[in-house]
């Protein structure tokens, strides 16, 4: 028969999955080459998506990182008229060669968000979810999906409010 545990094994528990995210982070922020990777996204980004039934983009979606916060922005391509936005906070990490991005709500554990692998140089940015499996990242779509983003200068991103 099973016995209860007592209190503070739940305690002991909590705390070490604690440390495990902590030092998750601190392996990320001393790592040179994600440190290289956050201050290459670091600006705004632009993605055309969506087609109508002349094949022109319907969404134009401008991400913004600042730090480790990702602000999104979408708007209609055809009348500029914004139609959404939100904040995430970021964690950048390795999975054996692959780099790792996860974003969760600002706040929040990045236990809690969802991930996909990128690359990132000076003026473009890929975004490939549906990658990852297992326990230790969830994906946010369910098929590998490609997705380019391109730098935008400061006068071309929209200011976000």
């Amino acid at each position: 028969m099973f016995r209860k545990p007592p209190p503070y094994v739940a305690t002991i528990i909590a705390l070490s999955t604690i440390v495990c995210w902590i030092r998750a982070d601190d392996a990320a922020n001393q790592d040179p080459d994600l440190s290289q990777d956050l201050e290459l996204l670091q600006g705004s980004w632009e993605l055309l998506h969506g087609k109508d039934a002349a094949g022109r983009p319907t969404t134009r979606s401008i991400k913004t990182i600042k730090g480790n916060i990702e602000t999104l922005q979408r708007f209609n391509a055809q009348t500029g008229d914004k139609t959404h936005e939100h904040s995430v906070e970021i964690q950048l990490a390795k999975s054996g060669d692959l780099r790792v991005l996860t974003f969760f709500a600002v706040g929040d554990s990045p236990q809690n968000g969802s991930s996909t692998v990128y690359k990132v140089d000076k003026d473009n940015l890929w975004d490939v979810p549906g990658l990852l499996h297992g326990d230790v990242y969830r994906n946010y779509m369910q098929k590998p999906t490609d997705w380019h983003w391109r730098r935008v200068s400061h006068g071309d991103a929209p200011l976000t409010e």
